[in-house]
């Protein structure tokens, strides 16, 4: 296997990490945003709803922008691992055919294309594609090789050579 719960434990650590970096500014500007209202109506300015205003524009701009660059990875990622870990698996067995070093993106994550071929070497209709996570090592395991790949949603949850059958 590829994933163990010292992976998981990492992802959620991460993610919560950066849920915090997410949240606390924001729920720090929404503060300041409703301390000026306060402060603006307790002075009777007209014209202290524009700083609230700009301040709650300033709080919802600052989650949405750090939410989707920042934090939203992060959750896809944990996600990623728990359907690696406690997702159903699908075993597949065939001569690995490339491993592609490019990185492509797939479903949220950066991913290698590995082809591995289940039936006859020189049909290339019984090539099957699966993606490997980036953040994983490529395996060492040279092309032609039995493979056994445990696979959930095309993604590869492991990648091990296979055990000649007697």
């Amino acid at each position: 296997m590829l994933y163990s719960q010292a992976d998981r434990e990492q992802a959620t650590a991460e993610r919560t990490k950066r849920m915090l970096v997410v949240l606390i500014p924001t729920i720090l500007i929404a503060l300041l945003s409703i301390a000026s209202y306060i402060w603006f109506r307790m002075h009777r300015d007209e014209s202290g709803w524009i700083w609230t205003a700009l301040i709650t524009i300033a709080a919802g701009a600052y989650f949405l922008f750090f939410h989707g660059v920042y934090l939203h990875p992060a959750s896809l990622y944990k996600r990623h691992v728990d359907f690696m870990l406690d997702g159903n698996k699908r075993e597949t067995t065939g001569a690995l055919q490339s491993v592609d070093s490019t990185v492509v993106y797939n479903d949220g994550l950066d991913c290698h294309v590995v082809t591995v071929n289940v039936g006859d070497k020189n049909d290339p209709e019984d090539d099957r594609s699966f993606y490997l996570d980036a953040l994983k090592p490529l395996p060492a395991i040279p092309l032609g090789t039995k493979v056994r790949i445990l696979s959930n949603n095309r993604m590869i949850a492991g990648l091990d050579p296979a055990e000649e059958e007697k």
